[in-house]
């Protein structure tokens, strides 16, 4: 499946495209990581104060769905943000990515990172998401996506360097 979707990639033409969008302009590619990062920042400062306050570690003066209400706006404005910040490097090089443990480790941790999200959103548009009425399921639902977020940003990260960790030192 993976050498099929690559070849399609490059059957049409967008890793060309999206090549040539990077060369196009002098520091593209750091302009674009950059503003994956700032994206990132946005996204796991949001979910995170979200998670800590259900799990009643952090901001505990704050109402759950006050706090939860002002947050996930944040939240879905930076999701696009970092998508159409990081498909540029993923269809210039789909190989470099799609043949990359790491990168199949952080897609993982990212949908159950967006999963957990979007329950506790769900939960939270619901009017379940109060911590006096805070279910165990509700806790339980935070703590993975904490963990699933944080695996997901390592992850990020470890892809550049996957090299170093499966070097089979040819």
């Amino acid at each position: 499946m993976r050498e099929a979707l690559i070849q399609w990639l490059g059957e049409s033409g967008l890793p060309q495209l999206s090549g040539d969008f990077l060369r196009a302009v002098p520091g593209m590619p750091p302009i674009m990581q950059s503003l994956h990062l700032l994206g990132l920042i946005v996204l796991m400062a949001s979910i995170v104060m979200i998670c800590l306050r259900v799990l009643n570690i952090a901001a505990r003066r704050q109402d759950t769905v006050e706090l939860a209400g002002r947050l996930f706006p944040w939240f879905f404005w930076a999701l696009p943000l970092m998508l159409f910040s990081a498909l540029p490097f993923l269809l210039a090089r789909p190989q470099r990515y799609f043949y990359n443990p790491v990168f199949s480790i952080k897609m993982a941790a990212l949908f159950v990172a967006l999963t957990m999200s979007l329950i506790l959103w769900r939960q939270w548009r619901k009017g379940l998401l109060a911590v006096d009425s805070a279910m165990l399921v509700n806790r339980i639902m935070a703590l993975l996506c904490l963990l699933a977020w944080l695996l997901t940003a390592l992850g990020g990260r470890w892809i550049a360097y996957a090299d170093y960790l499966f070097w089979s030192g040819y």
